[in-house]
């Protein structure tokens, strides 16, 4: 997710003891189970059941899974929705490892790389008691098609899936996917090979709902799922509640959930959040505390509070099709200026200054040390870069920085303009109305030459950030590759390695991270960072599993009495 500034989604580099997280509070069916509950319920003091209180700023995009696309969404979808396929309920490098969900096996996948095959579990029941079927999966996709999710680009590999999405009849067939009800089996077909296809189907895009759910937004009235949570008492912009589902089956790597029911409550008032959290009236916040209140935080509650590195990358683009940095020299002398510390501050503290263009909880990533242009967390070498501009011939050249007008935009990209300033450029600010801000520098006709870029991960798979900077991305509109980077070498890699499972193709990304920023295509500074802040009702060490997709599970939150 690109210009959400909260969006996440992301392998934390913190790790809290993934293992214990999963065991705490939670009930079994079986003597050893309840005996290993009853004696982490001993140590603890948190029990199984009771509800909580979460604040969300705002309101999810969409209660529809086939619509969200924003943090709050998938953090709430992931506990009432279930793909074919998901992740581990886990932390850091295991959170990211998917697992066959409503399938009973991970897809078999044919020699050539284009046929999935697999079979639904059995007995599977929606929230409402009703079975799930086969075809099911094939409408839940095809309502996201019809409605013209954000996601829809992602399935259409599938053989048919954007002919159904350009044909926009309900009534229609995705000629890819076929779906035996009797048998349960599943079969999708792709046109070309692509690695990364099994974590697009774990995206909330893809979860089953019953196949007669209707092709409209659903928000005021969810549809029933096959999740540990169920929706209640939803009021459209003011909050829900999630509670438990009965009909949630045993799935390895999905534990049952903590909590008989969790209250959300959007309070646009953060300061309001924090101080009800210090008072232990809300039990967690999805957003960090605002930067006033962070010290305090940090200071006096230390041991409720941490902070974790996302999978996301903030970085400048630099136009190689506009002068002047279309001169690799120059778009070096950017990256050796870039103080990473100060931009840090910028953020509050909450960025992890860093070289890479992949973030560190990505597969893929290796990180590139020594730094070409320095120490990320050392000053940087601002007359090596004034020197560069000087025998480039392009000192006193017109410059205009691009960014928008929110934070932390505005302030980064007015520091960049002054950076530029001080090696040599005439440079200006150019803020852009965030609402249309990359499609502005997305337009070839725009001609920005430098500025402004971040990215959320998607699903933790390097292709979803690679895309950026891929030359077979670049469009005249919604152009991805903000840069125009057109290296030959890197297509050719990332044509290859997108054909490959990600155990073989690692490696190649990793080399591809290292030729990026050789060869400055871009300047990355670093990767943002995400809090998480309860009240004392949480046993903070053994209740909290911060996700690498959806943040704080709710799934695996306890409280004590």
């Amino acid at each position: 997710m690109g210009s959400s500034p909260l969006k996440r989604f992301t392998a934390a580099a913190v790790t809290l003891g993934a293992g214990l997280a999963i065991a705490a509070c939670g009930g079994g069916e079986d003597s050893a189970e309840e005996d290993a509950a009853a004696g982490q319920e001993a140590t603890t003091g948190a029990s199984a059941g009771g509800k909580a209180m979460v604040n969300y700023t705002s309101f999810p995009d969409y209660l529809d899974p086939a619509l969200s696309y924003t943090q709050e969404g998938w953090n709430t979808l992931s506990t009432v929705y279930t793909p074919l396929v998901t992740f581990r309920r886990a932390e850091g490098a295991e959170g990211a490892e998917l697992v066959p969900a409503l399938v009973q096996e991970m897809p078999e996948v044919s020699e050539d790389g284009k046929t999935y095959s697999m079979t639904l579990r059995e007995r599977l029941e929606y929230s409402d008691g009703k079975p799930v079927k086969a075809s099911d999966f094939e409408r839940s996709l095809q309502r996201a098609l019809i409605l013209q999710s954000g996601g829809s680009s992602f399935y259409f590999d599938i053989e048919g899936a954007e002919e159904y999405f350009e044909g926009g009849k309900a009534k229609g067939d995705i000629r890819g996917i076929t779906a035996d009800d009797e048998t349960g089996e599943i079969t999708i077909k792709l046109k070309t090979p692509n690695g990364a296809f099994p974590y697009i189907l774990s995206m909330p895009f893809a979860s089953v709902v019953p196949g007669d759910t209707p092709f409209e937004n659903q928000t005021k009235n969810p549809p029933p799922g096959v999740g540990p949570y169920r929706f209640q008492n939803v009021r459209q912009g003011r909050g829900y509640e999630l509670v438990r589902n009965e009909n949630f089956p045993e799935i390895e790597g999905l534990p049952e959930p903590k909590l008989d029911r969790i209250e959300v409550e959007i309070k646009k008032n953060q300061r309001r959040q924090v101080q009800d959290v210090i008072q232990n009236k809300v039990d967690w916040i999805v957003d960090p505390p605002p930067a006033d209140q962070l010290r305090e935080v940090k200071a006096e509650y230390s041991d409720r509070y941490e902070e974790y590195v996302t999978n996301s990358t903030y970085y400048y683009f630099m136009n190689h099709r506009v002068a002047p940095f279309d001169n690799p020299e120059v778009r070096k002398a950017v990256n050796y200026a870039i103080d990473k510390r100060a931009l840090a501050r910028l953020f509050g503290g909450l960025l992890e200054p860093g070289c890479n263009f992949l973030p560190p909880g990505m597969q893929g990533y290796e990180k590139i040390d020594p730094c070409p242009y320095g120490d990320p967390n050392e000053a940087p070498q601002v007359d090596k870069a004034r020197q560069m501009i000087k025998d480039a011939g392009v000192a006193g050249d017109e410059v205009f920085v691009y960014g928008n007008g929110e934070d932390p935009s505005r302030p980064t990209t007015e520091y960049l303009a002054d950076v530029l300033n001080q090696i040599g450029f005439e440079a200006k600010p150019r803020i852009i109305e965030a609402s249309v801000y990359f499609q502005t520098v997305g337009n070839q006709k725009t001609n920005a030459q430098i500025g402004f870029a971040n990215w959320f991960q998607d699903f933790p798979h390097p292709q979803n950030f690679m895309f950026l900077v891929d030359p077979a991305s670049i469009q005249n509109t919604n152009n991805p590759n903000l840069g125009n980077v057109e290296d030959p070498e890197i297509r050719k890699a990332l044509k290859e390695a997108s054909q490959q499972p990600i155990e073989e193709a690692a490696n190649r990304y990793a080399e591809v991270d290292r030729q990026l920023i050789a060869e400055a295509h871009v300047a990355p500074y670093g990767h943002r960072k995400l809090t998480n802040f309860v009240s004392e009702r949480v046993d903070f060490e053994n209740c909290t599993v911060t996700h690498p997709v959806y943040d704080l599970d709710l799934t695996q939150l306890c409280v004590t009495e």
